[in-house]
């Protein structure tokens, strides 16, 4: 499965608000303003629990008895008994209740919306998004909405990270905003308490007041024309590729003309094929990493992999890079 949904309970865990989604799947869930609620419909209202590990152990050939794993324990989905990982002594699973629960303030005094959650593989990561009650147009009939991302896991590698996360709404590219004066939260699973959770909650409410910045540095790259070489050496930078390296051929080669093409013509884009601006070219690396990538893919393994990492993985931090350095421009 490409899309990659767990399947708990007998359905597809995921819900959503607003346009269906590619994969088909998941519970048209609209008009939900409470973060419990849309958990159940998304079949994320479980907890996990830490239980021990034994193998099993043969002395002088003797019936093998039950050993138990040192410093290891399983996370166990206790619904089910479903394991989705295993971890060390310091690890301190975070239920998705605690994880999604700062998003209610937000709800409830600004009108901020849960667009969708779901969970990947067997359950073992989890995310919701929700929607900004703020909207804004960078360049004219480009409407741009805030979004706020969580995900976390129980698979004993994947932090609990909160973030905010710009949509094109014209291609439904995600467009991660990591300004310098970024607020993204990223708590390991030894260290996370209600104290940090607390700050996540603090975290959206300014989001909700401070997006008009957000407004005012993507109309900025709107305004600052680029020609194609100038775009090409972005492009380039942006994939970390060396100034002296040739190109004439390969994968890299084939991804920065792709991603050219987009900064040009691109959806939603209109150019005079000389030159484009910073946004459009920002866009063509999200729209390749969210869209084109998952096309060029070979077989439904490789469309997963390229999908979980633009938004868990390289792709993601890709999208980040590609902002920053935008911005300086």
């Amino acid at each position: 499965m490409a899309h990659n949904i767990a399947e708990i309970n007998g359905k597809s865990a995921m819900a959503y608000q607003g346009e269906t989604p590619w994969h088909l799947l998941g519970q048209k869930s609209e008009f939900i303003t409470s973060v419990q609620d849309f958990m159940a419909e998304a079949q994320l209202n479980w907890n996990v629990e830490l239980l021990p590990m034994f193998y099993p152990r043969s002395i002088n050939g003797l019936e093998p008895r039950p050993e138990q794993v040192p410093n290891r324990k399983a996370v166990v989905r206790s619904s089910d008994g479903v394991c989705l990982g295993t971890v060390g002594d310091s690890y301190q699973p975070l239920q998705n209740s605690e994880a999604f629960e700062v998003l209610q303030p937000a709800i409830d005094e600004f009108g901020v919306e849960i667009e969708t959650a779901g969970a990947l593989g067997k359950g073992e990561r989890v995310w919701m998004l929700a929607k900004l009650p703020n909207t804004f147009e960078p360049v004219a009939g480009d409407a741009v909405g805030g979004y706020f991302l969580i995900t976390t896991g129980h698979d004993g590698a994947t932090p609990y990270v909160a973030k905010p996360t710009p949509i094109r709404v014209v291609c439904q590219n995600t467009l991660n905003m990591t300004q310098k004066d970024k607020a993204i939260v990223r708590l390991s699973h030894t260290r996370t308490g209600k104290a940090q959770l607390d700050m996540v909650a603090e975290l959206i409410a300014n989001l909700v007041a401070s997006l008009e910045a957000t407004n005012q540095s993507f109309a900025s790259l709107a305004a600052k024309r680029m020609d194609k070489d100038e775009v090409v050496a972005f492009i380039r930078k942006t994939l970390g590729i060396p100034e002296e390296a040739s190109l004439e051929k390969g994968v890299m080669a084939r991804r920065v003309d792709a991603m050219v093409n987009l900064a040009f013509h691109g959806t939603g884009i209109d150019t005079d094929g000389q030159t484009t601006n910073a946004w459009n070219v920002y866009n063509s690396v999200t729209e390749y990493v969210d869209h084109q990538r998952l096309a060029e893919a070979k077989n439904v393994k490789a469309i997963m992999r390229a999908a979980e990492s633009a938004v868990f993985g390289t792709n993601d931090l890709l999208k980040a890079r590609a902002l920053d350095l935008a911005l300086t421009i």
